[in-house]
């Protein structure tokens, strides 16, 4: 789930990423473009959510996917919620979301 928050006294959006509890992980990732594809881990809340938060400028967008670990494997996920979805270089599609 993506939720959006402008906060007008310091001109950014809040982009909110968060997965219920009951996605069975043991890490959830976001990477993106904004970070040259450095992953940076999700919390996991004390109620069993995924959660991070990342601000974008106003008229930014940004490129990403999960990277979600589980039993010694890896996978990638688009989130249905984004704002769009575009071609990659690997054969699939990465969401977009913009502020």
């Amino acid at each position: 789930m993506i939720k959006k928050r402008y906060v007008k006294s310091r001109n950014v959006t809040k982009i909110v990423f968060e997965h219920p509890a009951s996605v069975q992980a043991d890490a959830i990732e976001l990477i993106a473009d904004r970070h040259g594809w450095t992953p940076l881990a999700f919390d996991r809340l004390r109620n069993g959510k995924w959660k991070l938060v990342q601000e974008l400028e106003p008229g930014a967008a940004m490129q990403f996917r999960y990277r979600v670990h589980r039993g010694g494997g890896v996978d990638y996920w688009n989130d249905a919620d984004a704002d769009g979805l575009v071609p990659n270089d690997h054969g699939s599609e990465n969401a977009v979301v913009a502020a």
